[in-house]
């Protein structure tokens, strides 16, 4: 291996030099030979041309004694009077003046008068031109013409013999070997070639294919062509001529090149010493230069200046330094701030705030949240979502150029004081006065609004993780409050903490078999029967305990998995349907969410428990909150039409504490209203709240509705509601909600009474 550049470049430029002699040396060989086989092809064709040529003409000098053998009045009436011997005589003077080799003459009906070779059937009357035949063994071209006194008495036939000796004659005039040789027979007919080259060609026609590989063995260029004699038979013709002869001059040519090439790769080798002393100086100064730069270090490069290349690429280095030094400015700008609001990023902001807290720094860590950033962005577009959060950012580079500040991500800004904040502090009003101002979209103003969670350090937090967390935790709580900013308390992250871990337990709960499912009777109000229950959902997690409704169903329906719950709610209620000693009439209620009511999953399951149960339309109540309505009423009065056209009864379920009016009670095509426990359990204490009770009472029975009033706490509230004539009650005093096995024995004991 050469290590050394300038002996690299010498023997670098003598191999370019040496190989581009000799691609030109090949490039040249291969082009001139190309070139000879055409021209050799072209003249092979001139030499077919003149072969038929001359073969052409012996026909007319054939024709053309034959005519006058015919015309001749003593050959005529010798062959009309049928003597042989003039017939002979005429015939053999005839073919010695014109050197015939074969003359014949035959009767009109082809029998033979007198003939120099016996040729049979071999020739054919035919006075449009001439033949060629085969006559034992050797070629003739054949000149047939009748013999007329006036009338056909015979035909004369007349013949030039092809052989090697005429073979050789015509190359001369061909300029090129002509050889001949019978199709069938394979045998050569004649040649002009040597005879050792006949031999070799009479061996090679012998094998099939053969003839191509045989004049690439002799150095020559051929052409064939074929002959049609008689009897069907074909002659082939092949006119060859040697490449080596075309090549001579060529040959004489290529040794002076390699002569010319050898004193070429002897300068080269000079001018390559010089060049490669010229190159490498300044070469070994770049490479320093470049040994700079991998340090990192951007100084001066010292290079050499030049007026030639050397000193471009100098100079094309050194702007090659600035771009790379931009570049990494760039780069590093890229890697550690926001591409959209060019804030620092999370990762710069983490390495700052850390830094704070390594030095030792009080302060407190604002996250800044859009508030309904995402339906802006759903109904806007991203274009306009983006352009609000460059607003925003501007807004809080403006607030405090010299506080540290970032985009965590999303909607999610970061703010950090040195100093301990509290919710009246002026800069948390000042804050809210530049962040509450609508934002400009296009023409016109779009209102925000935000939600900020604050969290103080050292004090709270001595990690960027745990700041982080807490923040986060604040802001949820400061949305949750629908306050601009919460100020994060002890606790708060472990309540979060214990809404993940619910929500991580709860999508398994079914399947570990952790839920239960609690019936509380609902009584009919004059009797004191059971004709009825509630289904409420209770659920005791392995490793969280017992967890209560209002803790687990809230999340539940905010994470979606309130779908799944309902669907384990219905298949339950219909397997406690299929089982209990229910009364006639009894129905089973179940509550429905805004999410479920919408949901077509929910179809989905009861159209495939009614396969099992087709009855399950008539003890089955299904119990939605007003808010449930209230979300999206059109949709939801709808969904209802399509239950209750099913035959399933519809219960408003903690009527009164909603936000439904008159009028969508009106639209609404329920069969029930449930009185909230809220307007019942003080009851016999609170005129305001019999009044509304007995109101509500009298209103859904003139709407021909069946009432349900919950939360019935004692005997009193109970002869009261009995007076109003409400229909149902329900309430701890009856009874708690009770498993599936104590409700069971509770029917069979009040079917015993």
């Amino acid at each position: 291996m050469i290590r050394r550049f300038r002996t690299r470049l010498v023997v670098i430029l003598l191999l370019l030099v040496s190989g581009a002699i000799a691609l030109s040396l090949i490039a040249m060989g291969f082009s001139v030979k190309q070139q000879a086989e055409r021209s050799i092809a072209q003249e092979l064709n001139v030499s077919e041309r003149v072969f038929r040529e001359l073969l052409n003409s012996r026909s007319e000098l054939l024709l053309q004694a034959a005519q006058v053998l015919t015309d001749d009045f003593g050959f005529k009436r010798a062959v009309a009077s049928g003597d042989k011997d003039t017939i002979v005589s005429v015939l053999v003077n005839h073919g010695e003046r014109i050197n015939t080799e074969l003359m014949v003459l035959r009767t009109p009906t082809g029998e033979e008068i007198a003939a120099t070779h016996p040729i049979g059937d071999e020739i054919t009357n035919n006075s449009s031109g001439q033949q060629l035949a085969i006559v034992d063994g050797e070629l003739f071209q054949l000149i047939t013409v009748p013999v007329k006194a006036p009338q056909l008495i015979a035909w004369a036939t007349l013949g030039f013999q092809i052989d090697s000796q005429l073979a050789t004659e015509l190359q001369n005039l061909a300029n090129a070997d002509i050889t001949l040789w019978n199709e069938s027979s394979k045998k050569l007919i004649a040649s002009s070639l040597e005879p050792g080259v006949q031999v070799n060609l009479q061996s090679a026609l012998k094998r099939q294919s053969a003839l191509p590989n045989w004049l690439e063995q002799q150095a020559l260029v051929g052409k064939e062509a074929l002959l049609d004699a008689s009897q069907g038979e074909q002659v082939h013709v092949l006119l060859s001529s040697s490449l080596e002869e075309a090549m001579a001059d060529f040959h004489r040519v290529q040794l002076q090149m390699l002569l010319i090439g050898g004193l070429a790769v002897l300068i080269a080798g000079g001018v390559a010493l010089l060049m490669a002393r010229s190159v490498s100086r300044p070469l070994s100064r770049l490479t320093e230069a470049a040994k700079q730069l991998q340090k990192g270090d951007y100084g001066d490069l010292n290079l050499e200046k030049r007026a030639d290349e050397f000193g471009e690429l100098a100079i094309t280095f050194e702007s090659m330094k600035g771009a790379v030094s931009e570049r990494e400015r760039r780069i590093s700008f890229q890697a550690t701030h926001d591409q959209l609001t060019r804030l620092p990023n999370r990762t710069q902001f983490a390495a700052d705030l850390e830094g704070l807290l390594k030095a030792g720094s009080v302060g407190t860590l604002l996250l800044v949240n859009i508030r309904k950033f995402r339906t802006l962005n759903d109904t806007l577009g991203q274009e306009v979502g983006d352009l609000v959060l460059k607003q925003v950012a501007q807004r809080i580079i403006d607030f405090d150029e010299q506080c540290l500040s970032a985009r965590i991500g999303g909607d999610e800004f970061a703010l950090v004081f040195e100093q301990e904040l509290s919710e009246k502090h002026k800069l948390i009003q000042k804050l809210y006065s530049f962040l509450e101002k609508p934002v400009k979209v296009g023409e016109s103003d779009y209102p925000v609004s935000f939600n900020v969670g604050a969290v103080e350090f050292p004090r709270q937090g001595k990690a960027f993780d745990t700041l982080l967390r807490r923040a986060q935790v604040s802001a949820q709580e400061a949305k949750r409050q629908h306050d601009f900013v919460f100020f994060y308390t002890e606790g708060l992250d472990e309540q979060h903490m214990r809404k993940l871990d619910i929500l991580e337990h709860l999508d398994y709960a079914a399947e570990n078999d952790e839920l239960t499912l609690l019936l509380q009777p609902k009584i009919e109000t004059q009797s004191g029967k059971t004709i009825g229950a509630e289904a409420l959902l209770r659920w005791n997690s392995e490793k969280l305990g017992f967890v209560g409704p209002d803790e687990f169903i809230p999340l539940a329906e905010q994470s979606g998995l309130i779908k799944k719950l309902t669907q384990w709610v219905f298949r339950q209620s219909a397997d406690y349907l299929r089982h209990l000693n229910a009364p006639d009439g009894f129905s089973l209620s179940i509550n429905l969410s805004a999410i479920d009511l919408l949901s077509d999953e929910i179809l989905s399951v009861i159209a495939e428990l009614e396969e099992d149960m087709p009855a399950l339309n008539r003890h089955l109540v299904l119990e939605v909150t007003e808010s449930a309505i209230v979300s999206d009423p059109d949709a939801a009065i709808e969904r209802l039409n399509w239950l209750r056209e099913k035959g399933y009864q519809v219960s408003i379920d903690d009527y009164g504490t909603g936000y439904s009016s008159l009028e969508q009670m009106r639209r609404l095509p329920v069969t029930e209203l449930k009185i909230d426990r809220a307007f019942v359990q003080y009851l016999v204490s609170s005129p305001v709240d019999q009044s509304i009770v007995r109101s509500t009472i009298q209103l859904a029975h003139e709407l021909g509705l069946r009432v349900v009033a919950e939360g019935v706490e004692d005997t009193e509230s109970w002869e009261w509601l009995k007076k109003q004539k409400c229909d149902v009650l329900q309430g701890f005093y009856f009874s708690k909600p009770i498993s599936f096995n104590d409700f069971n024995n509770r029917l069979q004991g009040e079917s015993c009474d």
